[in-house]
């Protein structure tokens, strides 16, 4: 479920060709995610405001070095100002049927395919014990070395 959450925030936040009208300023994030000393690759790492306000959350995915610039509102511009509660979530689909009800080969009696959890599922969460705190002042960089 938080999968297809994250998927959903990562892929319609920040849509458009700027910032929305009455958008709170942002200040510039990067984070590191690290798993067991080294850095994680395709991670999705998503900053949700502890406040439950607006705007949407930040998110960003990690490059080869476990980097990830976030994004509220337009490419790289990190994300608000104040405490936030951090997700970090990499996982794959394994098995079962991988086609959507439209294709022509779906069986609606086929299982649906499993998560696999790449880095702990409990990072996956709102409740992950993850925070982070965005500063008017820079640099904002957070590195979060992630624990089995």
């Amino acid at each position: 479920m938080w999968l297809l959450f994250v998927a959903a925030l990562v892929t319609s936040n920040g849509c458009g060709p700027g910032r929305p009208p009455g958008a709170r300023p942002t200040k510039k994030v990067t984070v590191t995610v690290l798993y067991k000393g080294a850095p994680v690759e395709g991670a999705v790492v998503t900053f949700v405001n502890d406040d439950g306000g607006e705007p949407a959350p930040a998110n960003g995915k990690t490059d080869a070095q476990g980097k990830a610039k976030l994004k509220t509102y337009i490419e790289g511009d990190g994300a608000v100002v104040g405490k936030h509660k951090v997700m970090i979530n990499k996982s794959e689909a394994v098995g079962g049927q991988t086609v959507g009800s439209d294709d022509p080969s779906y069986d609606p009696n086929a299982p649906p395919p499993t998560v696999k959890y790449l880095v702990p599922e409990k990072y996956s969460r709102l409740d992950s014990g993850l925070t982070a705190e965005v500063k008017e002042s820079s640099p904002n960089e957070f590195t979060f070395e992630l624990k089995d």
